[in-house]
């Protein structure tokens, strides 16, 4: 995959956050629905990044699977909506590419609104049916990659990346847990060598963490994480704080890029194209962590 490549090169630059930033420009309700009823408003947000130097745009479908589409009549729409997000980034992302600065689209399948492990309304098999369904809908519309993201439950990871497996062989599959507030642990409570050795990281392009803030946790996790595996590692935290200056943001980041322990970066809740700007400008100057 061309990504492995620009990978060896340089830090990778995801996006920012999908879903705060289209709600800061006026839109509400369930935010999937604007793939297909508003797409020009989604493009415009793909567009502000890409703009802003991401070389990663993520679609807006963290929220596609039927579990959460449930909660609003809506989860017969999961296909539609999923395909629908990964085809307006698709559109965006080849309008921005060059052969020099290539664009990837990195399709998101959020957590759902269900954990296997605790879940007692729920069955493996529903959740396995709801992420197959929108992870065939990206594959579909033209992502270059699955980011399973915001991952708290190792059991939900193992499913969606069976599923999918089964849909496509060779797509390249990140994994990103959310951290617990505890020190070397997820949110779930498990430990994460644990979190590790119970996910299928044979299976995975790279591994990490967002929605998580930018502390002093998040180094630790890193570095644990590189004594387990040689996998890129991924890291896309929340701001820390309602107005968060793109400094501010930035600086925990530059100093872990620095370190040389990151492969791609970017941000999650909250954050906006300016803080992707200044963070993609402050991570050109550092190479990227080693994995071979």
């Amino acid at each position: 995959m061309e990504l492995g490549r620009v990978l060896r090169r340089k830090i990778v630059v995801l996006d920012g956050a999908m879903g705060t930033e289209l709600i800061a420009r006026g839109n509400k309700g369930v935010l999937e629905l604007l793939n297909v009823d508003a797409p020009a408003e989604v493009e415009q947000v793909h567009e502000a990044y890409l703009r802003a130097g991401a070389d990663i745009i993520t679609t807006n479908t963290t929220c596609a699977d039927s579990l959460c589409l449930k909660e609003h009549c809506l989860q017969e729409r999961s296909y539609e909506l999923a395909r629908a997000g990964a085809e307006v980034a698709r559109r965006v992302a080849d309008r921005f590419s060059t052969t020099e600065t290539p664009r990837f689209v990195a399709g998101s399948v959020g957590p759902t609104s269900r954990n296997v492990t605790l879940a007692n309304d729920t069955s493996a098999d529903e959740v396995a049916q709801s992420y197959a369904t929108v992870i065939q809908g990206l594959i579909d519309g033209g992502v270059d990659m699955l980011l399973i993201e915001t991952a708290m439950d190792s059991q939900n990871v193992k499913i969606a990346v069976e599923q999918a497996r089964k849909l496509s062989p060779t797509m390249p599959i990140i994994v990103s847990a959310v951290l617990s507030r505890i020190e070397g642990r997820v949110a779930s409570g498990a430990t994460i060598k644990q979190f590790l050795e119970d996910i299928p990281t044979a299976e995975l392009f790279a591994v990490g963490f967002n929605c998580t803030m930018a502390t002093k946790h998040l180094e630790k996790a890193l570095k644990s994480v590189a004594e387990f595996s040689k996998l890129p590692l991924v890291v896309y935290p929340s701001l820390s704080a309602v107005g968060e200056s793109a400094a501010q943001f930035v600086k925990p980041l530059d100093l872990l890029a620095r370190a040389g322990l990151l492969n791609i970066v970017g941000g999650c809740c909250g954050t906006t194209p300016a803080h992707i700007e200044h963070l993609s400008k402050a991570v050109a100057r550092w190479r990227p962590r080693k994995t071979e």
